[in-house]
C-alpha cells in the first residue's frame, strides 16, 4: 500500500508542477516583452526624442529672448514679454514676479550672458543692464521633466533587469510554493483515505485465507473502494454460509449412510429375537410358577425392547429416506388453521395469517416441520412448569414471508444452540435428537433458512424464512 500511496502523492505533484514551466515561460515572455528590447530600445528612442525637441525649442526661446532684449530700449530695469516678445505692462510684472518670489534673488545673481531658465521662466540681463523676462510655454517644464525622469527610469530598469524579474518572479514562486505544499497535503490525505480500507481489506484476505470466513471488514471507503469493501463482505458472508451448508451436508449424508446401515443390520435380527424368545416361553412344559412367571417377564421385557428398537429404527430410516420437498401452489393460511385446530387456540396463538398470499410449498413436510417444533415448545414448557402455549406469527419478506415459533420454556444454554440441527444431539432422555435435523433439511429443500435464539429460562424462538416459490425459481435455490 505505501507503493500506491507514494504514486498517489507523486501524481498530485506532478499534476501540480505541470502548469509551473508553460506559467514560467509566459511570465518570463511577457518580462522581457515589457523590459527587452523590443518595447524598451523603441520607448528610449522615442523618449530622447522627445527630450530634443524640447531641448531645441527651449534653445529657439533663448536665441528669441535674446535678440528682442538687445533691441529694447526701455528705462525699467526689468521687462515682461509675452511668448511673440511683445514688451507686458508694469502690472502684468508686478503680479507675474509677486508669484515668483524667489526669483527676485537669482535676477540678483544674473550676470550678462545667455539667456538662462529659472524653472518655467527665462532671464536674460543685456549690456544697458536690462533684465528681460520670458515664461515659457504651459507645461514645457513638467513635460520635459517628466521624459527625463521616465528615461532615467528606463535606464534604471535596464540596468537591474535582474532584481526586477526576481521581484516579479519572487511572489510567483512563492505562491506556487504553497500551492505544491496544499497539493502534496491533498494527495497524502487522499490516499491514506484512499490506501487504509485498501489495507484492512489485504488484512482481511488474509484472515480469510487462514480459514477465518466470520470476520467482516463492515467500515466503508470512499466511492469504488467502499463497493469493493462491502462486495468483500458480501463473498466472504457467502462462503461462510456454504461451508457450514456444506458442512450441513456432510454430516447429514454421513448420517443418512449410518442410518441406512443401521436400520439395515438391526432391523433384520429383531422379530427373529422376540420369536425365539416367545418360543421359549410357550415351550416350558414345567409346572414351576415361578419360572414361568420369569419367563413371561423376561419375554415382556425383550418385547418391550424390540418395540423400542423398532421404533429406533423406524426414526433412522425416516431420516435416511427423506424425501425432497415436492413444492406445490397452495395457501400456507389454511395449514396453519388445520394446525390450529388440531392444538386449539389457546394452546396455537396465530398471527399476521391476513399478510400471507398463495404460495408454493409442500404441505406435508412442512406440517411435519411445524407439528415438531409445536411439540418440542410444548415440552419445554410442561419442563419449566409454565402454560403449554406457543405463539406462531407471520411477517412479509423479501422475498417470501418469515415465520416465528416461539415457546416460554426452559430454553437451550449457549453450548448446545449450535448442535440443536445436528443428527443424534438432543437434551431428552427419550429421544433420538433426529427431529430438528429433519426439520432443517425440509426448510433447507424449500429454499428457506431457519435459525433459533434462546436463553435458559426465559424459551426460544425458531425463525423461518421461506420464499414460497418454486426451488430454483427467480435465482433461488
Amino acid at each position: 500500500m505505501k507503493r500506491i500511496s507514494t504514486r498517489l502523492v507523486v501524481s498530485f505533484l506532478m499534476v501540480a508542477l505541470l502548469p509551473a514551466v508553460p506559467l514560467s515561460l509566459v511570465v518570463n515572455d511577457l518580462l522581457e516583452r515589457r523590459f527587452g528590447p523590443v518595447i524598451a530600445d523603441p520607448l528610449e528612442q522615442a523618449l530622447n526624442a522627445g527630450l530634443e525637441e524640447s531641448r531645441g525649442h527651449l534653445k529657439e526661446l533663448r536665441t528669441g529672448l535674446a535678440r528682442n532684449a538687445a533691441g529694447l530700449n526701455s528705462t525699467d530695469s526689468v521687462v515682461l514679454l509675452d511668448a511673440a516678445g511683445q514688451v507686458q505692462s508694469a502690472d502684468s510684472l508686478t503680479v507675474f514676479l509677486t508669484a515668483r518670489p524667489d526669483l527676485t534673488d537669482q535676477l540678483a545673481r544674473l550676470t550678462p550672458g545667455p539667456p538662462q531658465r529659472f524653472d518655467d521662466v527665462l532671464a536674460v540681463r543685456t549690456d544697458k543692464d536690462l533684465v528681460a523676462l520670458q515664461p515659457l510655454p504651459d507645461g514645457m517644464v513638467e513635460r520635459a521633466g517628466d521624459l527625463t525622469e521616465g528615461l532615467s527610469l528606463l535606464r534604471i530598469v535596464r540596468a537591474e533587469k535582474g532584481r526586477v524579474l526576481l521581484s516579479f518572479l519572487g511572489p510567483f514562486l512563492v505562491v506556487y510554493g504553497v500551492l505544491i505544499l496544499v497539493a502534496l497535503l491533498a494527495g497524502w490525505l487522499w490516499s491514506r483515505q484512499m490506501t487504509g480500507p485498501l489495507e484492512k481489506l489485504v488484512g482481511a484476505t488474509r484472515r480469510v485465507s487462514a480459514g477465518d470466513l466470520e470476520f467482516r471488514l463492515e467500515q466503508q471507503g470512499p466511492g469504488e473502494v467502499g463497493e469493493l469493501v462491502h462486495s468483500f463482505d458480501t463473498m466472504v458472508a457467502r462462503l461462510s454460509d456454504q461451508r457450514r451448508d456444506l458442512a450441513r451436508l456432510e454430516r447429514a449424508a454421513a448420517w443418512r449412510g449410518m442410518a441406512r446401515t443401521l436400520a439395515h443390520e438391526v432391523k433384520n435380527p429383531l422379530t427373529p429375537i422376540l420369536l425365539a424368545v416367545n418360543q421359549v416361553r410357550d415351550a416350558y412344559p414345567g409346572d414351576d410358577a415361578k419360572y414361568a412367571a420369569l419367563l413371561e417377564e423376561v419375554a415382556e421385557i425383550v418385547g418391550e425392547e424390540v418395540d423400542s428398537l423398532r421404533r429406533l429404527v423406524r426414526d433412522f430410516g425416516d431420516f435416511a429416506r427423506l424425501p425432497k420437498p415436492e413444492p406445490r401452489s397452495g395457501d400456507l393460511g389454511d395449514l396453519l388453521k388445520d394446525l390450529e385446530q388440531l392444538y386449539g387456540a389457546d394452546v396455537l396463538r396465530l398471527e399476521g395469517l391476513e399478510t400471507l398470499e398463495t404460495g408454493w410449498f409442500d404441505p406435508d413436510a412442512l406440517r411435519r416441520v411445524f407439528i415438531n417444533l409445536i411439540d418440542n415448545g410444548l415440552a419445554a414448557c410442561r419442563t419449566a412448569d409454565t402454560p403449554e402455549a406457543i405463539d406462531l406469527k407471520v411477517s412479509p419478506a423479501q422475498p417470501g414471508v418469515r415465520m416465528t415459533v416461539t415457546d416460554a420454556g426452559t430454553g437451550i444454554t449457549t453450548e448446545n444452540l449450535d448442535r440443536i440441527f445436528e443428527p443424534d444431539f438432543t437434551t431428552k432422555n427419550d429421544g433420538m435428537g433426529l427431529g430438528l435435523a429433519i426439520v432443517e433439511n425440509i426448510i433447507i429443500g424449500h429454499g428457506g433458512r431457519i435459525t433459533v435464539q434462546s436463553e435458559p429460562g426465559r424459551g426460544t424462538t425458531f425463525t423461518i424464512d421461506l420464499p414460497l416459490t418454486r426451488v430454483g425459481e427467480d435465482g433461488e435455490s
